[in-house]
């Protein structure tokens, strides 16, 4: 399941996962498995850098559902109430491309051939259809800069989402 070349489809797929997935579907594969509660005193940082399979842990972010990461955040699997894949984050180690851009590259690469916004709420950049609109499924990790600043901001991860999966309850 787990593949750290896979390419990325905006709306559908990165690191082998599909969204829509169900977590029973995935959880055969999960080799070194922690599984835990998330409550306010948890260390996540702390968890993550000891973390060397995956680290499964319920209820995190508050919306019922399980986040698994794999390795410290390589990969990061959110599933909504209903154990649907909503969505994929890849950061760091993640060696699959979008557009021919890995994590780690500037985003100028990107802004070249789409046009992004940055999200202040999502903390993202979201690819920009001919009318301004977001388009849906996709959205790439990198630090808020003005279009004249980009050349120098890394990419440091993308998400594949359908955010619909995540904002329906059990």
């Amino acid at each position: 399941m787990l593949d750290l070349y896979a390419p990325i489809e905006p709306g559908n797929s990165a690191a082998g996962f599909r969204i829509g997935q169900s977590l029973s579907s995935i959880e055969p594969f999960l080799q070194d498995v922690s599984h835990v509660d998330y409550a306010p005193d948890f260390h996540l940082n702390a968890a993550l850098a000891a973390n060397k399979g995956a680290l499964v842990l319920r209820d995190f972010g508050g919306h019922g559902g399980v986040t698994i990461f794999f390795g410290s955040d390589v990969v990061r699997l959110v599933f909504s109430a209903r154990e649907q894949l909503g969505s994929i984050y890849v950061f760091e180690g993640y060696l699959g491309t979008y557009e021919g851009v890995r994590v780690g590259d500037m985003l100028a690469a990107l802004s070249t051939s789409e046009a992004l916004e940055f999200d202040d709420g999502d903390e993202m950049y979201y690819r920009l259809d001919g009318d301004g609109q977001y388009l849906p499924g996709f959205a790439v990790v990198a630090v808020a800069a003005e279009t004249s600043e980009r050349a120098s901001t890394q990419v440091t991860g993308y998400c594949v989402h359908d955010w619909n999966i995540l904002r329906a309850r059990a």
